[in-house]
């Protein structure tokens, strides 16, 4: 979890409240703002229709008479009168055949946007109608628009200005009251000894009468590091008492793993040599018959002495690995070795027990020839792979059509010994345990559980580390170490 929140990036409280206050403020004025000034800004627009609608029906029934007189002075004054208000930038009469009487317009007419309304010119005389035309006015909704522009521009400013006015006393009094004490806590438990056993109690510098939830906060993080110095102390006393049993038994448990895996490899001798005595009693028998026949065949005479030979050199080099594997450790300087041939002593005393089991093994080499060498402790290191073949053989054996893969990779700085298995991984409650001393998944008698323990604890010696491989596809575990020692 703590892993987690490091890779996470850091956000104050104070930048987090800015930025809620600042978008919370500006949605709701927006929202508001936008709303109020809507309802105004159709206001004004009807405002100006309902004032175009007067204009006309005020003007129409003079300027009909006027018409109707051709007293162009007159209707000229009406007009010039009628244009003189705001938002209205053009006005004209039409006579009955649809021809310009009298226009007259603003000189931005051609420019700005407009919309027209119509009136009919009509006199009434006698109970008869006379059609004299039509009066028409333009207006502009841009003055309009202009004004509620500027009058929002001017809110905004003045609410942002506001807003952040807001935002800063806040800030301050959340500083004062909050994320001082905050910060102040984080700190004493960033620099906090708990694995001491008289643990620092922590206490907020507050000059109130009154208690808050951080003074709740502060009790129970107290409470806390009381649990936890009364835990230290009972784990130093019980530390104390097995320290002594565990320094006695350990050296006896790491004898009894080594006797263990000698135990078991011995068991392989045994396989590897009795197969090859098998063989040299074949071809002992089958020289002595041909020699009593009364024509020697040479040739096959040489076959089987060169098979007798071939077999006497495998059992010499498998005795060989096995006493250079079993002898005593303890003062083994790191020197230089050569990775093939460690691998192959490695080999002599494993494949007989996988083969036995049907269990495939192959081998990969990667990054290196045959006299590449590396500088280690030969006897430790092939330990820890015997120990992970073994481990590897007892988790397949039962599989259908079950294989082992050792890949060794060498690059400019790493050395690494992976053993691939035909497993799909191992179960998370194991790993969190399986390098732990004495833990083991095998049946009684069958591991000490010390194996992998010793393994990581040759891994450390060679500046390395023993890890599972998660994200192999199959399980997989790794010996990996630096080549400059």
């Amino acid at each position: 979890m703590f892993k987690e929140i490091e890779t996470k990036k850091f956000t104050s409280l104070r930048k987090k409240l800015m930025l809620a206050i600042l978008f919370a403020s500006s949605f709701i004025t927006l929202i508001t703002t936008g709303l109020q000034y809507y309802i105004e800004y159709q206001r004004d627009i009807t405002y100006l229709s309902q004032t175009i609608k007067h204009i006309g029906s005020s003007n129409t029934s003079s300027l009909s008479r006027s018409l109707w007189n051709l007293d162009d002075m007159q209707i000229q004054v009406q007009m010039d009168a009628i244009l003189k208000l705001r938002d209205l930038i053009g006005v004209a009469i039409y006579d009955e055949d649809g021809q310009v009487y009298y226009q007259n317009t603003d000189h931005e007419f051609k420019t700005l946007e407009k919309f027209e309304t119509r009136f009919k010119l009509d006199l009434n005389e006698s109970n008869y109608t006379h059609k004299l035309g039509e009066l028409v006015i333009w207006a502009t909704r841009d003055h309009i628009t202009e004004n509620l522009i500027s009058r929002l521009t001017t809110f905004f400013l003045a609410q942002l200005v506001k807003t952040f006015m807001v935002i800063f006393v806040m800030l301050y009094l959340f500083r004062i009251f909050i994320t001082k004490h905050l910060d102040y806590i984080v700190r004493f438990l960033q620099f906090s000894d708990f694995n001491s056993l008289k643990i620092e109690r922590i206490s907020l510098a507050k000059n109130t009468k009154s208690i808050d939830e951080l003074d709740y906060v502060a009790d129970s993080i107290n409470l806390m590091l009381e649990r936890v110095e009364r835990a230290n102390l009972e784990t130093n006393e019980k530390f104390l008492r097995q320290e002594k049993e565990i320094q006695l038994q350990k050296a006896a448990s790491i004898n009894s793993a080594r006797l263990a895996s000698l135990g078991e490899m011995a068991a392989n001798i045994a396989h590897e040599i009795n197969n090859p005595l098998t063989v040299l009693s074949f071809s002992g028998k089958k020289i002595l018959h041909l020699l009593r026949a009364d024509e020697l065949d040479r040739d096959r005479i040489k076959h089987f002495a060169s098979m007798i030979n071939r077999t006497v050199d495998r059992m010499t080099k498998t005795i060989t690995s096995l006493k250079r594997l079993s002898r005593d450790t303890s003062t083994d300087q790191f020197k230089d070795v050569v990775i093939y041939d460690m691998i192959e002593r490695v080999l002599d005393l494993c494949q007989m027990s996988l083969n036995e089991k049907g269990i495939e093994l192959s081998t990969e080499f990667i990054g290196f020839d045959f006299s590449t060498k590396i500088k280690c402790q030969e006897v430790k290191v092939s330990q820890v792979i015997i120990n992970l073949l073994n481990n590897a053989r007892d988790e397949v054996k039962n599989m259908e059509k079950p294989w082992i893969k050792l890949l060794v990779i060498k690059s400019d700085e790493l050395i690494s010994f992976s053993v691939i298995d035909c497993g799909t991984g191992i179960a998370g409650e194991v790993q969190e345990k399986m390098f732990e001393p004495f833990f083991t998944t095998k049946d009684i008698g069958e591991g000490t559980g010390l194996g992998l323990s010793i393994s990581a604890s040759t891994a450390k010696e060679h500046k390395g580390r023993l890890f599972i491989d998660n994200d192999s596809e199959n399980t997989k575990i790794t010996l990996e170490f630096p080549l400059d020692l």
